[in-house]
């Protein structure tokens, strides 16, 4: 969310900048600004008539007592008016502000200037590590190399539940766990990162502080609990959703809440799964692991001063890249543009590993910058010294990594010739009684 003061202030800044994310969204300043002086003369209003009718009710009170009733029924009868006054311009400001609160709730976050603007396709790759590889003989891809060695069931997750939604299956499984262990190891012993364990569920408040709603509503799984068995609820009746990323529970970890004289960066992490709707057709890109309704991730959030921000995206984002690094994958970042960052970002990067099977790139990991605007939605503020004014830090967030698309990369990458996988070294201690994936043995339960 932005603040009222900068878009009334600033508001040809404020239409220039959000132009590059969309047009639309410029348009809704001039909006803002017109009910802004309306709400706000109506509420100039609304003082000065509450003002008046609390000296009437006075002065009727003191015409009373000195028996002058003729003057006192006058005064009756004027301040009848006045509060039929107060009840109109009540309503109608209730309205205003519920409009200005809805386009708030709705303008993106301002790019930073340093970005490429455009729309997808703009993006702007910064960096190549790893060679991507090449093989002698036909490499095989993921679908292939899961059917094989029986790693994913996709028909029995069809049949559990329905499409994009897989059961990973013996050592496919436990390769996902590894490689979550992995990495939380690596984020919470080497980078310095306190892991939370967090809800999957989470009332709509949360959400709608990251950025998710109201916007992406029909994107995300949405729960009803019978109000009778859920009587704390008492905000907006028993209705919650499935988080899509572990950032929304974790950077709601101190909504409404003043941090006082915080060590900046606060830094978390949290492993959870993440469960989107992804409406739409995406032709080869929803096929086997790719793009899943149900998925599994390491989430990193970082908290930081103000003037940090750009600085922590680089530390996060290097974070993110470790991963890959140790794994030994080969990767990209690149920069993404003002039409195709997420709906909070100021700045993203996404880091995008090869998957050698597929001959592409699969996004891993995008981490942005949010500035303040989530931590003005979620109300989080700190004071640097005592007694200071509460001031809204920055917010940052970088999927460290998601699978399963890097689970597709290592098969990928580390398959030889004969179709079995050869494990890097770094996930051995992990599933040290499969290093090298094969087919399973005779008596091994079926994967139909």
């Amino acid at each position: 969310m932005h603040d009222r003061k900068y878009l009334r202030e600033c508001p040809e800044i404020a239409r220039q900048s959000l132009a590059t994310r969309g047009e639309e969204f410029a348009r809704k300043i001039d909006r803002f600004l017109e009910i802004d002086v309306e709400r706000r003369r109506q509420q100039t209003e609304l003082d000065e008539l509450r003002s008046e009718r609390n000296s009437a009710s006075k002065e009727i009170g003191q015409l009373m007592k000195e028996g002058r009733k003729a003057e006192a029924e006058d005064r009756k009868s004027y301040t009848r008016t006045v509060n039929a006054r107060i009840e109109q311009l009540e309503a109608q400001h209730g309205m205003l502000a519920d409009e200005e609160e809805e386009i708030l709730l709705g303008l993106p976050n301002f790019p930073d200037p340093s970005i490429p603007v455009g729309p997808e396709g703009n993006q702007v790759e910064i960096k190549l590590v790893g060679e991507p590889k090449q093989f002698s003989y036909p490499a095989r891809d993921h679908m292939e190399l899961c059917q094989n060695l029986h790693l994913a069931n996709f028909e029995a997750g069809s049949r559990i539940t329905g499409s994009g939604f897989p059961v990973m299956h013996g050592n496919g499984a436990v390769l996902q766990r590894a490689l979550i262990m992995l990495m939380s190891d690596i984020h919470v012993l080497r980078h310095g990162y306190t892991e939370l364990r967090v809800p999957f569920m989470v009332h709509p408040r949360s959400p709608l502080g990251t950025g998710q709603l109201p916007k992406f509503g029909s994107e995300m799984y949405h729960v009803y609990v019978d109000k009778k068995l859920n009587e704390e609820d008492g905000e907006g009746g028993p209705h919650y959703y499935l988080i899509p990323t572990a950032e929304v529970p974790v950077v709601n970890y101190y909504r409404e809440q003043i941090l006082e004289q915080p060590s900046f960066p606060i830094k978390f992490m949290a492993y959870s799964p993440c469960w989107r709707v992804e409406a739409g057709s995406y032709g080869k890109d929803a096929k086997g692991l790719t793009r899943l309704h149900q998925f599994e991730k390491v989430e990193l959030v970082r908290i930081c001063d103000p003037e940090d921000g750009l600085k922590q995206l680089e530390e996060i984002t290097a974070d993110a890249e470790h991963i890959l690094e140790v794994l030994g994958l080969a990767y990209r970042r690149i920069v993404l543009p003002s039409g195709d960052m997420a709906f909070g970002s100021a700045k993203t990067y996404d880091l995008e590993v090869w998957c050698p099977g597929e001959q592409a790139w699969r996004e891993v990991s995008s981490a942005s910058l949010t500035t303040d605007w989530q931590s003005r939605r979620a109300n989080i503020r700190y004071r640097s010294e005592p007694g200071g004014k509460p001031l809204f830090p920055h917010m940052l967030n970088a999927s460290g990594l998601a699978l399963p698309r890097l689970m597709i990369a290592v098969l990928e990458t580390y398959q030889n010739e004969v179709g079995n996988v050869v494990l890097p070294e770094v996930l051995h201690k992990y599933m040290p009684h499969a290093s090298i994936l094969t087919p399973p043995e005779a008596g091994a339960p079926p994967m139909i």
